[in-house]
């Protein structure tokens, strides 16, 4: 007779899994926080992500809509730089969704730069958690969320991204994307809600990341309803008790969308749009899937042998070994369950389908011919210049693939996974390009110092002109000044400009200026006109 020493206790057994269940995902968060965010901004936050212009100019929008919300800027769409041009916000990024993130941490008394770096770790902070809780509740797989949401939120691809961390703001994909499922397999009203709440408020944080959002669910959910065989899933919008709320949620996302889409109409306008020819030299050929950044640990071999193109830098579409081998099995998968009569899940299918077809139309070949030049002729498209951004939502969609397929294999192997997924996007935080904070900060103080100091009565403007510096750099800091004392500037930054600006925005001298007063004409004796030399 054995002798049972320990009884086992159903409800305590039943704890211990649930106190798993929930300190696991947040002890790995928190891992997620040190080794990405807190590598790349120091644990005393001494170091802002990227350079000294794409990054801190997300941080002058940050502030800019920090001081709309408080009343201290009248028009949000007119900032005042590129003076006298107006609606100067919506020739790039507007920051409206998540700048209420940052506005918290200024509203404290934070300052402009810290308030940037905590605004960046909340935001992968939501990208981890939006990744997590739409896999556990898709999956009923807390192991494969955590992964999942490991590699969305700390992927070996935003390195590639830190001087455009507006680019880093995709948290609303997945919950848009599990919504656009549950719609067609629920038919529940609450899924067709979830579903436009996610796109409208992807669209106020990234126009780009918007866009590639509408699309691609659009398409997924195309592909879906044909392989579900739900042709006419969507009629159930239309029943009676559906109809009001159905109105209300269309006519809701109809005007919110006009009210941030018509400024940019509008700048298109004046300014234009791109060229096919123009943006083909983005489009990413087979070495750019094969290119990380060179802060990569496990993957400097394909750095050094895979550079893709001279603008190699807007080429970063390495998206991590897992994310590649998923994408490339997809044929061969498709050839094998042909072959072994298996018939894999519907959403499988779906997602598969969908995923290669993006990727198809989202390559060029040797010899400069791709099938993006179709996809350009979508509304909107020819405002898009940087291709690989379109990663920040296909990324989302591999994942879910790679999920899939980790649900057939037993849970034992989940920490190992977890473990080659780390490996897999791990990097070293020598190469990375990021900037003193107290630099950072000194020369904003100092130029608002410098034109306060300056100025007089009679001055309308001001402008700053510095020849033995990048210019972008000079033009940020009269941009963050004219913020600061409602003062307004003629330098300016962004992702383009009026044509007239450009020479000087790329020669910031009194050449360049000149040519922007007289286009303008402005009196010179109207300006003040600061030359710095350092």
């Amino acid at each position: 007779m054995k002798t049972q020493f320990f009884k086992s206790n159903p409800l305590s057994d039943s704890l211990l899994i649930k106190n798993k269940e929930t300190l696991i995902p947040i002890l790995v968060f928190f891992f997620g926080i040190w080794y990405f965010c807190l590598r790349i901004l120091g644990t005393g936050l001494e170091f802002i992500p990227g350079d000294l212009g794409d990054s801190r100019f997300i941080n002058f929008l940050l502030e800019h809509g920090h001081q709309w919300l408080h009343g201290n800027v009248n028009n949000f769409w007119d900032a005042n730089f590129m003076h006298p041009f107006k609606n100067t916000i919506a020739i790039s990024d507007n920051m409206l969704g998540t700048m209420p993130i940052y506005s918290l941490f200024r509203s404290f008394g934070i300052s402009v730069e810290t308030s940037y770096q905590l605004w960046w770790i909340v935001i992968c902070s939501l990208n981890f958690w939006s990744a997590f809780f739409v896999v556990k509740k898709w999956f009923n797989r807390w192991d494969i969320a955590i992964i999942v949401a490991w590699v969305f939120a700390f992927t070996i691809f935003n390195m590639g991204q830190l001087n455009y961390m507006q680019m880093m703001i995709r948290f609303m994909v997945p919950i848009a994307f599990y919504a656009a499922t549950k719609m067609i397999e629920t038919k529940e009203m609450k899924y067709f809600i979830l579903y436009s709440f996610a796109l409208i408020f992807q669209f106020y944080s990234v126009i780009y990341t918007g866009l590639f959002l509408l699309y691609f669910s659009v398409f997924y959910i195309f592909i879906f309803a044909i392989v579900k065989k739900e042709y006419f899933f969507f009629t159930y919008l239309f029943r009676k008790k559906n109809l009001l709320k159905t109105a209300l949620t269309i006519t809701l996302s109809v005007i919110l969308m006009l009210l941030i889409i018509v400024p940019y109409l509008n700048i298109a306008e004046i300014i234009g749009y791109k060229t096919y020819p123009e943006v083909q030299a983005m489009l990413p050929t087979w070495k750019s899937y094969l290119f990380p950044n060179e802060t990569t640990y496990s993957w400097t071999y394909l750095n050094r042998n895979f550079q893709p193109s001279d603008i190699y830098w807007l080429h970063y579409n390495f998206m991590g070994i897992l994310h590649l081998l998923t994408l490339v099995s997809l044929p061969f998968l498709w050839v094998y369950w042909k072959i072994k009569k298996i018939r894999p899940s519907r959403l499988i299918i779906a997602l598969s389908i969908t995923v290669f077809i993006i990727f198809l139309f989202y390559f060029k070949f040797d010899n400069g011919f791709s099938l993006y030049e179709f996809v350009f002729k979508l509304p909107g498209m020819n405002s898009i210049r940087v291709m690989n951004r379109f990663i920040h939502v296909t990324i989302f969609m591999l994942l879910i693939l790679f999920a899939l397929f980790l649900l057939k294999i037993p849970k034992k192997w989940t920490p190992f996974i977890f473990l080659l997924a780390v490996f897999d996007n791990s990097f070293t935080t020598e190469n990375l390009i990021r900037q003193d904070k107290l630099v950072v900060e000194s020369r904003r103080v100092e130029t608002i110092q410098l034109v306060k100091n300056n100025r007089s009565k009679s001055d309308l403007s001001f402008a700053i002109i510095n020849p033995n510096e990048p210019p972008f750099m000079t033009h940020i800091d009269a941009m963050f000044t004219a913020l600061e004392l409602k003062f307004p500037t003629l330098n300016g930054y962004s992702s383009h400009g009026p044509v007239n600006h450009s020479v000087f925005f790329q020669q910031d001298n009194m050449e360049g200026l000149e040519k922007w007063l007289d286009y303008n004409t402005i009196k010179k004796e109207d300006v003040l006109i600061l030359e710095r030399r350092q």
